[in-house]
């Protein structure tokens, strides 16, 4: 008896499926868009017909069942000969109603980011961000000009850092801390959790004005004992920060450059009352030589394509303490899907 040997895919195979992940991204994410998952979730195995004229789902049928064939390859959905997709464990993700949802998250992958990631190789090339030259602004000038687009980034961002809000719920202990103000907290859901945990803490989220109606309106908060003790606070915070005992910037350092981050550690210490603590939570790269951690490598180029800000290894995030006055006491990886880690500092 003849046992075949598996073969080993030759390096180009290798390669164009390496390169095919952004078709794979695009599909993903416009299928979630369409709100394809949440219907299969809900309703079990369904064709593209049915979706269409039962569900509602827009799109041409024979269209739609090409593209949800290239995701049952993929393992989002099943698929049967009678031409029915069904859900899998990879579909609950994509719904809105799941706990673990990053549905809004992926929906921004095929979104607006798709169209500034076009300008990767240009980025390489000028050292400049792209989001002006395939938006029409820079981004964050984007957001403001865009409330939807500012809404619905919002929501990605809360889908996107569930493990890095858990991870600081559960690493990071705030009971001798009077006030924490969260830097760039957007809709506040890491200060109202940590609210809910410690009974004793006052709160404060800083973000820009334009923001925060749309933080109370879309995370109304109706505990009467929680929103007594959180306030929204508007402004710059590369001017000033609110007076506390500790600072949370929760995927906010990795959005700037090194004199940008500088100068808001160097608010958070001149604001800092008694010793206190600032807390960074963002990716630290492995140093160079060691080539794990290839999300949040690509990570850093999504960086390097919207913003001036970029991902650091545990030295650079050391030399930006240093220098604001900060010395890094703890590093706690969170293990999530970006390679996250809690990097906490306290005043020299």
């Amino acid at each position: 008896m003849t046992q075949t040997v598996p073969q080993a895919a030759p390096p180009q195979a290798v390669v164009l499926q390496m390169v095919m992940g952004a078709w794979v991204s695009k599909v993903i994410s416009d299928v979630t868009r369409l709100n394809v998952p949440d219907v299969v979730q809900r309703f079990g195995p369904l064709t593209a017909t049915e979706m269409v004229a039962t569900h509602h789902i827009d799109a041409k049928p024979d269209f739609l069942e090409r593209t949800l064939r290239a995701c049952a390859s993929l393992g989002i959905f099943t698929e049967d000969r009678a031409g029915r997709f069904g859900p899998t464990a990879l579909t609950d993700p994509l719904t809105s109603a799941s706990p673990v949802s990053v549905k809004k998250l992926v929906e921004q992958f095929g979104g607006p980011w798709w169209k500034v990631w076009t300008g990767v190789g240009d980025a390489i090339r000028t050292g400049e961000p792209q989001a002006r030259a395939q938006l029409g602004l820079e981004w964050w000038e984007y957001l403001q000009a865009n409330p939807r687009e500012a809404e619905n980034f919002g929501e990605a961002m809360k889908s996107g850092s569930l493990a890095s809000t858990q991870g600081v719920l559960e690493n990071c202990d705030f009971t001798d801390v009077r006030k924490v103000v969260d830097v760039g907290g957007g809709f506040g859901h890491l200060a109202v959790a940590l609210l809910e945990k410690y009974p004793h803490l006052q709160g404060a989220v800083l973000d820009l004005a334009d923001l925060i109606p749309i933080a109370k309106e879309r995370f109304a908060i109706k505990d009467h004992a929680i929103a007594s003790r959180l306030e929204y606070v508007a402004g710059n915070m590369f001017d000033s920060v609110p007076p506390a005992d500790a600072y949370i910037m929760k995927h906010i350092i990795h959005d700037w450059d090194d004199r940008r981050c500088l100068q808001l550690l160097r608010n958070c210490h001149q604001s800092m009352t008694g010793r206190g603590r600032v807390i960074g939570v963002d990716v630290v790269l492995s140093p160079t030589g060691d080539t794990t951690g290839m999300a949040g490598k690509l990570l850093d180029i999504d960086m390097m394509v919207f913003l001036p800000g970029k991902e650091r290894t545990l030295a650079q995030w050391e030399h930006l303490y240093d220098d604001a006055g900060f010395r890094v006491t703890r590093v706690v990886p969170l293990h999530d899907h970006f390679g996250i880690s809690i990097v906490e500092g306290v005043k020299k």
